[in-house]
């Protein structure tokens, strides 16, 4: 019975200890791992964004409009003052 209760206390024991730290470094590789992948999918998306249609016509060049005295002023709104 000495045995068994002494073989108990050591797996409760082997439980209890906590999980060791990971090496140094593991969080900076898998930050810069997602980091390289986040960088992939934001140059995929942007090469597809130029291929589209909308992007290949030309811009229009919309001739200046003089503003009125209202719009430079805000039309008296106080947010702008």
């Amino acid at each position: 019975m000495g045995i068994w209760s002494e073989l108990c206390k050591l797996v409760r024991w082997l439980f209890r200890r906590p999980e060791p730290p990971p090496p140094p470094g593991t969080g900076q590789r898998y930050q810069a791992s997602e980091q390289a992948e986040a960088q992939r999918r934001l140059l995929d998306q942007a090469q597809r964004l130029r291929d589209t249609q909308w992007h290949r016509e030309p811009t229009q060049i919309v001739p200046t409009v003089p503003m009125t005295l209202g719009q430079r002023t805000g039309y008296g709104t106080r947010g702008h003052r």
